[in-house]
C-alpha cells in the first residue's frame, strides 16, 4: 500500500468511477480505492468485470474463433486492458476509509481545474477521458461542445433523411454514461446494472445546487 500522504487526492477514472490511490504494483499498475469501498483497475473497472472479459475473450478466440466484442459493450466501451486482477482480490481493512464521494460532478471538475465553456448559456465543464471532448453543465446534462446530448447524435447516427431537429454537428456518439450505477456489467445471464455495494452515501448529483 503507498504511503498515505499519497492517497489524500480523488480522481475520476476513465470508467467515470471515482477513486483515490491505494496502492502501487512492482509493474508501475496502480490500484483505486472507489468511493463504494471497491478496488479498482487504474482504468476504474472492478477485478468481476476484468475476470469476465478475459473469460469470454479467451472462449471467443480460442474455442469460437471469433473476435471479441469490445469490453463493456458498443455503447459504453470500456478502454481496460488489463488481463488480471493482480492486488485488487484483497480485504480492505477496517482502519481504512473509503473517500468521499464529491457533491457533485460539476463541482468537483470545477475544483480540478478543466476546461470551461458555455453550452447554450450554461458554463460547462470538460469530462476527461472520453474519445471526443464532452462537458458536464451546472445542470447535470452532457452535450458535445455543441450542445448536443448522447440521445440525439445516436438518433442522428441511426436517421436515414435530414432533420432540422437533429445535430449538425459530426461529434462521437459516445458520450460517457455517468455514475457507477448507471454503467451495466457484462454477465453470463446477460446485460444488468451494476449492484450498489457497500454504498452508505446517496448518489452523487452530476449538477450544481444554487
Amino acid at each position: 500500500m503507498v504511503a498515505e500522504s499519497q492517497t489524500e487526492r480523488l480522481v475520476l477514472l476513465p470508467s467515470m468511477r471515482f477513486g483515490r490511490l491505494y496502492n502501487e504494483l512492482t509493474d508501475g499498475k496502480k490500484v483505486y480505492l472507489s468511493t463504494e469501498g471497491q478496488f479498482l483497475c487504474e482504468h476504474g473497472e472492478l477485478a468481476s468485470n476484468i475476470s469476465y472479459w478475459c473469460a469470454m475473450e479467451k472462449k471467443k478466440a480460442k474455442v469460437d474463433g471469433l473476435c471479441p466484442p469490445p469490453r463493456g459493450g458498443h455503447s459504453n466501451p470500456s478502454i481496460c486492458t488489463c488481463q488480471t486482477t493482480e492486488g485488487m482480490n484483497v480485504t480492505l481493512a477496517e482502519s481504512i476509509t473509503p473517500p468521499t464521494r464529491p457533491s457533485s460532478l460539476f463541482e468537483f471538475l470545477e475544483t480540478s481545474g478543466t476546461e470551461i465553456i458555455k453550452v447554450k448559456g450554461r458554463d460547462a465543464r470538460r469530462v476527461p477521458h472520453t474519445k471526443d471532448a464532452a462537458f458536464v453543465s451546472t445542470v447535470g446534462q452532457v452535450t458535445c461542445r455543441h450542445g448536443a446530448s448522447r440521445r440525439s447524435l445516436i438518433k442522428k447516427e441511426r436517421s436515414t433523411t435530414e432533420s432540422k431537429r437533429l445535430p449538425k454537428c459530426g461529434c462521437s456518439t459516445v458520450l460517457p454514461l455517468l455514475g457507477p450505477w448507471k454503467r451495466r456489467a457484462a454477465t453470463p445471464g446477460g446485460t444488468l446494472p451494476l449492484k450498489r455495494m457497500l454504498e452508505p452515501e446517496p448518489p452523487t448529483k452530476f449538477y450544481k445546487e444554487n
